[in-house]
């Protein structure tokens, strides 16, 4: 029945009623088992009270063993006993009901007749008709309901942003401010920022502040990264149940960055990012020093000093590899803010991200090759975890080591100031040595460069070196067994 109830018939709402039955036919099962046992205890009780009887009274028990058998026989055959003498018998006097009296009751004269004649007497005659009496009867007053109420209405959420209003420039950071026509669940409401490229490049939560049930009002500050130009602004109200967005509220507005328009392209915003950590910032004026800075929530820093490079469209460009000193354990994981100031402390370009810790699972361990002296030895660095173990870590190889490290490490491969220097550059050339492609074919590694890997004076130690520091990256993988180097496709570039 409760595989019934709970299967086939719950389409026709008959469920909750088997239930109900199955639970009623337990409960009539248990008082018949209960009244079992004792019918069946019952000889038992009466054996065991008539053997105490015989061992503590002898006497006394010789005269219930001879009342037994009229005990029983009354028992069986419905005999009932006879009133003892000593206890009056009260019997109910019988109520005799009261007699209905009939009174007669006459009602006034009629009305008087029409003389059919002008000899009759017109005096009204009475009329002796009986008829009956008219009772007043009392109509019981109906007992006053209460007045129902309107239950008032779940008023919709309803988030409204005030500031900033529609299509306005906003600094860095925003000033939001606004109203709820409902406070959420704890007060938290979350507001996020988009640049031009859908990037996202700020998340906070913001209370709110009011009463529970009623409405409320927020503010917060929020800073951003990603870059500057048209964006957005999203305020959330999300459920506690399942985490559906209840409201929300969106504001265009143009993100006016930092003073110079300065932007980060690497590190993209709210990504997790292990150390070494690679920076690519469009910001600054070329030839002058800045600060670059990667602070975590838990006021750790690190802080390196860059001339900033003029790119390709003639803007500042700072690139860099930023390390932590190995013999000083870095933070676990957790958000930090990475940024570009000026030697005045102003903020040129800041990014939010998160760090991943040495051993997060969201990390793996590979092997790059750096230049010390005349060869080439491995450091292991950290990457985040992907299957294409092999290119991240030719990619990581072709950042550089972090300037200025305590280990020594160089790299013979051209740096983007090597790159952007370089006499013999076109106009169709980047700023920096790219990998175009990577394919391991019957254990050989085929792996391609764009043409910034010429932007060196040459020579055999400078191009040894550079092939050494590729070829060894690669070969640490089992599965690869040799190394075939081209430039954009061709063989013969990365000769002395």
């Amino acid at each position: 029945v409760q595989t019934l109830s709970f299967g086939n018939l719950d389409h026709l709402q008959t469920g909750q009623l088997l239930v109900r039955a199955t639970s009623d036919i337990n409960q009539v099962q248990m008082i018949l088992m209960m009244g079992l046992r004792i019918l069946t205890r019952a000889p038992l009780w009466v054996a065991g009270s008539v053997t105490m009887l015989v061992i503590t009274a002898p006497r006394l028990a010789w005269l219930w063993l001879a009342m037994l058998p009229l005990i029983l026989g009354c028992a069986f055959f419905g005999v009932e006993p006879t009133p003892l003498p000593w206890i009056p018998t009260v019997t109910p006097e019988p109520v005799t009901p009261t007699p209905t009296v009939d009174i007669p009751v006459f009602n006034p004269p009629t009305a008087t007749q029409t003389a059919t004649s002008p000899n009759e007497d017109k005096t009204p005659l009475p009329d002796h008709t009986p008829t009956e009496i008219p009772i007043l009867t009392q109509t019981p007053s109906p007992t006053p309901q209460p007045t129902p109420t309107a239950t008032p209405g779940i008023i919709p959420q309803v988030i409204t942003v005030m500031t900033p209003i529609e299509n306005a420039i906003v600094d860095n950071p925003i000033q939001i401010k606004g109203t709820v026509a409902n406070m959420p669940f704890e007060g938290t409401l979350v507001v996020r920022v988009f640049d031009r490229l859908e990037q996202l490049v700020a998340e906070i939560p913001m209370i709110a502040q009011g009463e529970l049930g009623g409405p409320g009002g927020f503010e917060a500050s929020i800073a951003y990264g990603g870059s500057p130009g048209a964006g957005r602004i999203e305020i959330f109200d999300f459920s506690p149940k399942d985490g559906s967005i209840l409201a929300s509220a969106t504001v265009n507005v143009t993100l006016g960055g930092f003073a110079g328009g300065g932007y980060f392209e690497v590190p993209q915003p709210q990504t997790n990012n292990p150390l070494p950590l690679y920076v690519l910032a469009r910001t600054g004026i070329p030839g002058q020093d800045v600060n670059v800075v990667l602070e975590w929530v838990d006021g750790t820093k690190i802080i390196q000093t860059n001339k900033v490079l003029q790119g390709k469209d003639g803007r500042g460009m700072v690139i860099t590899t930023l390390d932590s000193d190995p013999a000083v354990p870095y933070p676990h994981t957790q958000q930090a803010v990475v940024s570009v100031l000026s030697e005045t402390g102003l903020t040129l370009a800041q990014q939010q991200i998160q760090i991943l810790g040495a051993n997060d699972p969201n990390s793996m361990a590979t092997n790059v090759f750096w230049v010390v002296g005349e060869n080439v030895q491995a450091q292991a660095i950290v990457i985040p975890r992907t299957l294409g173990i092999g290119r991240a870590s030719l990619e990581a190889l072709l950042w550089g080591p972090a300037p200025n490290n305590s280990l020594g490490y160089t790299t013979a491969i051209p740096t983007a100031s090597d790159v952007l220097s370089y006499q013999g550059r076109t106009a169709n050339w980047g700023e920096r040595v790219v990998l175009n492609s990577l394919a391991i074919i019957d254990g050989i590694a085929h792996v391609d460069f764009s043409i910034e890997l010429t932007a060196h004076p040459g020579g055999a130690m400078r191009t040894g070196l550079i092939k050494a520091q590729i070829e060894q990256t690669l070969l640490q993988f089992s599965t690869v067994n040799g190394v075939s180097i081209t430039i954009d496709g061709r063989d013969g570039l990365l000769e002395p």
